[in-house]
């Protein structure tokens, strides 16, 4: 059977195909229980990417939602502790891949991975739409050291002279607010909004309307806790310098 054969049997594109092929991908859920059905192979599929997916779950590059990002046409994010994947350098990411104990297979492939998905950002056409929001800590945290630092929020305030780059900041000044429990994302793909949650113990894809529109309005409230973005870039360009 064909890859394209095969992408027209389980309704999907034959560059996932491919990237299942090759480890690139773990092939959601539905996905997968619609492999075993076309090759009759039981739970194997299923069962071998509930075990992928759980090994690798640190990696976001190999989660359901790297689908999503990739094709989505805008995506708003906050994160509390740390800079967000789709801004993150190289040494940055490796940083946290190292120093926070996290397990990976391949660290050099995760990093490579993790750094290629700000490709969205850089489309030919319709370029992913990238509003942020990050709490000050952010900035403040040590992350790899002062020259990771100081060049990592440099790389911050450059992505921010795209047209389709934001990251607003929640001051310290505002205290506690709305999405300090963790990090969460909305991305817009094909007219709808999905969602992600992390947590230390799972990153899951959120579908559900409803949870989606209430995560949603978390997100709306924390950005009313942001600094402009003015502001907010002068600050990211103020904690740069002083990691210098």
């Amino acid at each position: 059977m064909t890859q394209e054969q095969l992408a027209e049997k389980i309704n999907v594109s034959t560059s996932l195909i491919a990237k299942f092929e090759t480890s690139r991908l773990i092939p959601k859920s539905d996905t997968a229980r619609h492999l075993d059905t076309v090759f009759d192979s039981g739970d194997m599929f299923q069962e071998s990417a509930a075990e992928a997916r759980a090994s690798s779950r640190d990696s976001v590059w190999f989660t359901p939602w790297l689908e999503y990002e990739q094709h989505a046409t805008m995506v708003r994010s906050f994160q509390p502790t740390l800079v967000p994947g789709l801004l993150q350098t190289e040494e940055y990411a490796r940083a946290i891949l190292r120093d926070a104990g996290t397990r990976v297979p391949d660290l050099d492939e995760t990093v490579a991975s993790r750094i290629a998905r700000a490709g969205v950002l850089h489309r030919d056409e319709q370029p992913c739409r990238l509003f942020a929001v990050v709490d000050e800590s952010v900035l403040r945290r040590p992350v790899g050291g002062p020259k990771i630092m100081s060049e990592q929020l440099h790389a911050i305030v450059q992505a921010c002279a795209l047209p389709n780059v934001s990251v607003t900041v929640v001051p310290a000044s505002a205290g506690a607010y709305p999405g300090l429990n963790g990090p969460l994302a909305v991305a817009t793909v094909d007219g709808r909004n999905v969602a992600f949650l992390d947590d230390p113990l799972d990153g899951r894809v959120v579908e559900d309307p409803d949870r989606v529109t209430a995560l949603d309005e978390v997100w709306e409230s924390v950005r009313e806790y942001a600094l402009p973005g003015r502001p907010s870039l002068e600050l990211i360009m103020e904690a740069a310098e002083s990691w210098s």
